[in-house]
């Protein structure tokens, strides 16, 4: 179903590289802090905890939650944010010992335990999951619902979303791919209010042949 789709989106975009991070850890923070803000956001809070020698989950679990709050504060909702990387960082080093231990285990084992910990909903869980931990699950975020149902013309629920990607895509690297292009494509043209006239996907897209 989506098999063309990627085609065309990589022949435009290629390999992103998503996600961008020097380790898992820090995939971890990145996927917590980008919560309602931009990317650009993101980076100077982690750029800041770096040159703070803050660059795991253990590292954070040492420090105090107000220093932590401080040096989030370009992300945005610092004070929330602060608790719940707090909170989530103390959880699964408390549980795993780290990251690395919480991979190639029974999925659903993770899932359930990530899901379940303040301050993560079901998009920041599904980007740890693929991202940070390499398990196979497709990121559906509201990038990929709104692009998706202008592209197709179908309300397609995120779980049939999810199972559709997931079954057709063997290889998470495309997985990851797919969800970084579709993300793109989403700023660069499908907008809330969409520049279809510039996207180089308007001639298969239902949305523009309606609506042109």
């Amino acid at each position: 179903m989506f098999k063309g789709l990627y085609k065309d989106l990589y022949d435009h975009y290629g390999d992103l590289g998503w996600w961008p991070s020097e380790n898992d850890d820090e995939t971890i923070i990145g996927c917590m802090l980008t919560q309602n803000t931009s990317w650009k956001n993101v980076e100077k809070s982690i750029k800041n905890l770096k040159e703070n020698n803050i660059k795991t989950l253990s590292d954070i679990v040492k420090l105090d939650e107000n220093n932590l709050k401080n040096l989030i504060k370009s992300s945005g909702f610092y004070n929330v944010k602060g608790k719940y990387l707090m909170n989530v960082s103390k959880s699964i080093i408390g549980k795993y010992g780290n990251v690395n231990n919480m991979k190639n285990k029974n999925v659903d084992e993770i899932l359930k335990f990530i899901i379940n910990l303040n301050g993560i909903g079901n998009e920041t869980m599904e980007s740890i999951m693929l991202y940070a931990l390499d398990y196979h699950i497709f990121v559906v975020d509201s990038y990929t619902l709104r692009f998706l149902k202008r592209y197709l013309n179908m309300d397609l629920k995120r779980s049939e979303l999810r199972k559709i990607t997931e079954d057709e895509f063997e290889d998470n690297y495309e997985l990851k791919n797919l969800h970084g292009m579709i993300v793109e494509i989403s700023k660069d043209y499908c907008r809330k209010k969409p520049l279809c006239n510039k996207c180089f996907l308007n001639k298969k897209c239902v949305y523009y042949s309606i609506n042109r």
